[in-house]
């Protein structure tokens, strides 16, 4: 367990920051309301019937991306670089408090499974004061970390649900690729929630992180 000495975060005292800008790629995501889970790992999409003599140009107009040959940062860029057509420059590969999604254009759709990185952390919130006084310390604690896959299809990866807050402990979540993530990675300070979101994007220094949420306890108020 990591605990900050002497930190403290506190609540808002200017008007609740809108969730935009906080983290990831700027922008903030709900997760889509209809789409549906993708299986992790899944069986790669056949790839189109091989011809004697493939030439370059069919090569490049194939509606999918390879990934299975490509090293770690290889894959850590390629999804960064994934952009979502519906959202404009919203990133195609994203976390909420519900999970990670992908929802891929498809020019850039990976041909198989693509894995990644999940950690999950407890967040123990002791509050002080009250109003716009009010002050809390935290410290983390490691939950869970695993490898999941994204794709083909587009959807919700299964197994990235986070463990919910309870008591006055939140939760962390943290999306990545390569080297697994520790509590010496983790943000010296945490945003409660502003607006109508009840969850955070918080921001890792470290450059394999793709995107982090923060969940705090219902009952925060009264810890």
């Amino acid at each position: 367990m990591r605990r900050l000495p002497g930190l403290i975060v506190p609540l808002l005292t200017v008007p609740l920051l809108a969730l935009a800008g906080c983290g990831g790629g700027g922008q903030t995501r709900t997760a889509p309301p209809s789409v549906p889970a993708s299986p992790s790992p899944l069986s790669p999409s056949p790839d189109p019937a091989p011809s004697p003599s493939p030439s370059p140009s069919s090569t490049r107009n194939r509606l999918c991306v390879p990934t299975t040959d490509m090293t770690t940062a290889e894959r850590l860029a390629y999804l960064k670089d994934l952009s979502d057509s519906s959202h404009g420059a919203s990133p195609a590969f994203f976390m909420t408090d519900s999970g990670v999604y992908l929802l891929a254009k498809e020019t850039q759709r990976p041909c198989e499974a693509v894995p990644f990185q999940l950690s999950w952390f407890r967040v123990e919130m002791t509050r002080a004061g009250s109003g716009s006084s009010a002050r809390y310390s935290f410290t983390y604690a490691p939950i869970e970390s695993t490898t999941l896959s994204a794709g083909p299809r587009d959807g919700r990866v299964v197994g990235s649900v986070p463990p919910p807050p309870k008591g006055c402990s939140g939760t962390l979540s943290v999306l990545y690729v390569g080297e697994e993530i520790t509590e010496d990675d983790l943000p010296d300070g945490l945003n409660m929630p502003g607006g109508s979101l009840d969850w955070s994007l918080v921001t890792l220094d470290a450059d394999r992180a793709l995107s982090a949420v923060f969940k705090p306890p219902a009952g925060a108020s009264s810890c």
